[in-house]
């Protein structure tokens, strides 16, 4: 879906690490709005005997996950899918942490108007037998290939998630969406951090491969890093940092969650009282040229309704409603991340 953009609608000023005040990128005729969303655990509540995984997402499991429980997370998950965007929704949207195809189709073809959205999807080789997914308008481009890339964790490791290349075209345009899912902190910051270095590595080798054949190249970059944007995984080793307003930028990526995190007000995640910006949407270079997608806004927004939030554990914070608490414990909210989008312009 595209729409009209007004002058009255760019209001965003931006201020660089140097503390200069930067007028905002010149207001596009169209736009399109990317957005990113960790779905909690998102599970089918049917025992896969393929999978070991999936052995405490059902009704007999451990985390007594039924259908009714399913179909509640699908309407909140829908819900917040209509609500963003002034109520326009995603043109596309990337998640992570779902179990399979099945619930992408019930969520497309039950909680949200049918035929709007199509579903790019494969499996991963994680353990716990999740996955990464995109959810997009056929209306807004037609997707041309799908790539999984798998991530090489070491010897002894645990395979992880596969990063998606989601190759689209619009109007004769290409442009490419990379939905990640890097490996969590479970074990410690400072132990995990080589794991997400790795993965951070593997995306800057597709987005180069990609630049080397079109420097101009259209490039969405999306997911939950589990790092933030100044950590060395992000900051560093993908070279993405907040946009300084100059045609001439010359890091590797634009990190429109950078502005969020300098902000520390919120984030994405709630963590040990503490907010973090974890889910991340980042631009190629590309997008400072006005042909194809083109930068329009500088830095995502927090999506954070009030049906999105726990006012109840923390009446001040109001973090994200989780689905569970203490792992096991079912409390029936949406997510522990709140979703993030991003309007970048179109110029045809």
């Amino acid at each position: 879906m595209t729409r009209t953009i007004t002058p009255i609608l760019l209001t965003l000023l931006f201020t660089s690490c140097h503390g200069r005040t930067l007028p905002s990128p010149p207001v596009p005729k169209e736009s399109l709005t990317f957005a990113f969303y960790n779905t909690e655990n998102l599970w089918d509540p049917e025992d896969d005997p393929a999978s070991h995984g999936d052995d405490d997402f059902t009704p007999e499991g451990s985390m007594r996950w039924t259908n009714d429980r399913l179909e509640r997370k699908l309407a909140g998950i829908a819900r917040a899918m209509r609500g963003m965007n002034d109520y326009h929704g995603p043109d596309l949207i990337g998640m992570c942490e779902l179990e399979n195809r099945h619930v992408l189709e019930r969520l497309t073809r039950e909680f949200l108007p049918p035929g709007e959205y199509d579903i790019a999807h494969a499996e991963s080789p994680d353990e716990r037998g999740i996955d990464v997914a995109l959810l997009y308008r056929p209306a807004m481009a037609t997707l041309k290939r799908l790539t999984m890339h798998r991530v090489d964790l070491g010897a002894g490791e645990r395979p992880t998630r596969d990063i998606m290349e989601a190759t689209f075209e619009r109007k004769g345009r290409i442009f490419t969406v990379l939905v990640n899912h890097w490996p969590s902190r479970r074990e410690g910051a400072a132990e995990s951090e080589p794991k997400r270095k790795l993965v951070a590595a593997t995306a800057a080798r597709i987005i180069d491969s990609l630049v080397a054949l079109d420097p101009a190249a259209d490039i969405v970059m999306m997911g939950d890093l589990n790092d933030e944007p100044a950590d060395g995984s992000v900051h560093d080793v993908l070279d993405a940092r907040a946009y300084d307003g100059e045609r001439d930028f010359s890091h590797r990526m634009i990190n429109t969650a950078a502005p969020v995190a300098a902000m520390d007000t919120i984030g994405s995640y709630y963590y040990h009282n503490d907010w973090e910006t974890i889910d991340q949407i980042i631009l190629s270079r590309g997008l400072l040229n006005p042909a194809g997608l083109s930068l329009y806004e500088t830095t995502e927004t927090i999506y954070a309704p009030e049906f999105l939030r726990d006012a109840r554990s923390d009446p001040v914070a109001r973090p994200p409603y989780h689905t569970y608490i203490k792992s096991v414990k079912y409390i029936g909210g949406t997510s522990d991340h709140f979703p993030v989008f991003l309007r970048v312009g179109w110029g045809g």
